[in-house]
């Protein structure tokens, strides 16, 4: 099973190529538009005109969707965790948190979700424009945009060809696991680009002599408020970073996260200590986090096999450059980040279940040292940065064969058929439904939390 079992109120809305051709011609008109946009206006920033084509490529990839925004579903419905935010949204914790958030600390859903509602603003503000369902829908066309136009930035400001960089973010942001939540998890868990773009935000830090900053708290404190897993990926980068160099600017860059994100960690921190608790914390890591891990044998990422999940071209040229640059400071800093993340990105339990495997070391300590550490239910998430860093060090590889410009055409043509083979070929890649009415029942806190004592 790659995730859960289909709702029985499902209902499948069949927009198949053969079936509603116009549609796809439809998308594929729009994002032929904006990139086209994006290679002939020469007056536009080259960050704008990459922006462009890389809007216009997911248009044309995820189609007929950019036409079905109103009406449908995108992945299936209802979920528990796609019906459980909607129906939050539609509640308006979100508000409720900003207009009063000290009454808000013994709010059960704010309990629930944590202080990370910053998806369910981005909801609001396309709400003025679509549905509510066609809100989520629309994230779902801007969050892999994002997440590959930040990957672009952080490859190209890390020194690699503009053409080249376009071409090894779009693993990132365009990943199997990245459809793979659209399809049945809750949308906020494929805001990846808060990871490259916190990257960039340091790398420019380091580059302007304190310049930048400013930067690193603003993104930091944008990934918590979007989704938890962002800033303990950022968090764990940049400590290490800093840990790693211990020199000033990696403090001053750790400095700026902390400060950037304290006001949120504080909020957490009470609303852990005030919260009941959501079940038996032993049993959550077995139940949840032991579920979807990044596994070796077989090799598989979130349920998903190793060889769709992953861009296999992209991933031997980072090993590649791993191997060839690791002597260089930079690759070793690199590979240290890459190791501890996979690590943690391996879960709780090793070779087996809670009953029969081995406990990862690392995870356990954290679960000791860390706060809450134990609701972490998508511990995989990790190896989005141990990934990100390995595409960098696969276009530094690319990239030091001075290709020419059809070199770089063939390989994005390259990773284009992939993907349409490995992503949007894949049982896992969302389908269209139906959005059939949900309730949130009056109990749910009730059934949700575990009575005090």
């Amino acid at each position: 099973m790659y995730g859960p079992p289909p709702d029985p109120r499902q209902i499948p809305v069949g927009v198949a190529i053969f079936d509603a051709p116009e549609l796809y011609l439809a998308c594929f008109a729009i994002g032929a538009v904006f990139v086209v946009a994006g290679l002939r206006i020469r007056s536009l920033a080259q960050a704008g005109r990459a922006l462009l084509v890389i809007v216009g490529l997911v248009l044309g990839l995820t189609a007929p969707l950019a036409v079905c925004l109103n009406d449908t579903v995108y992945g299936a419905w209802p979920t528990i965790d796609k019906a459980g935010s909607f129906l939050f949204y539609q509640d308006g914790v979100h508000r409720r948190l900003l207009m009063a958030p000290f009454e808000s600390l013994h709010d059960p859903a704010v309990q629930l979700i944590g202080v990370h509602l910053g998806h369910l603003w981005v909801t609001e503000f396309f709400d003025l424009f679509f549905s509510a369902h066609g809100a989520f829908n629309v994230q779902a066309i801007l969050y892999p945009s994002l997440g590959w136009f930040c990957a672009w930035l952080l490859l190209r400001e890390l020194g690699n060809h503009p053409r080249v960089a376009l071409v090894f973010a779009m693993p990132f942001g365009m990943g199997l696991h990245v459809f793979r939540d659209l399809n049945w998890y809750t949308i906020e868990k494929t805001a990846v680009f808060g990871i490259p773009l916190f990257l960039w935000a340091v790398v420019k830090a380091r580059q302007t002599q304190r310049k930048w900053l400013w930067a690193v708290g603003a993104t930091m404190l944008l990934c918590a408020w979007l989704n938890w897993y962002l800033f303990l990926v950022n968090g764990a980068v940049v400590f290490i970073y800093a840990l790693c160099l211990r020199d000033r600017h990696a403090l001053e860059a750790l400095g700026a996260a902390a400060a950037g994100v304290m006001p949120l960690v504080l909020y957490q921190a009470f609303l852990l200590q005030d919260a009941g608790a959501l079940s038996d914390p032993e049993r959550f890591i077995a139940e949840r986090a032991a579920l979807d891990t990044l596994s070796f044998f077989p090799p598989a990422w979130n349920r998903l096999e190793g060889h769709r999940a992953l861009n296999v071209i992209a991933l031997g040229l980072g090993l590649i450059g791993l191997w060839r640059s690791r002597k260089q400071p930079r690759t070793k800093l690199a590979f240290v980040i890459i190791c501890i993340l996979t690590i943690f990105a391996t879960g709780p339990y090793w070779w087996g279940d809670a009953a029969s495997g081995f406990p990862n070391p690392a995870y356990h300590a954290a679960l000791n040292i860390v706060p809450g550490f134990w609701r972490i239910a998508k511990p995989e998430f990790f190896f989005e940065g141990a990934w990100l860093l390995l595409l960098a060090l696969g276009a530094q590889t690319f990239s030091h064969r001075s290709p020419t410009h059809r070199d770089i055409t063939w390989l994005m043509a390259l990773f284009i058929a992939a993907w349409l083979l490995s992503v949007r070929g894949h049982p896992a890649y969302p389908s269209f439904n139906q959005p059939v009415e949900v309730e949130l029942s009056d109990d749910w806190a009730d059934r949700v939390f575990a009575p005090p004592g």
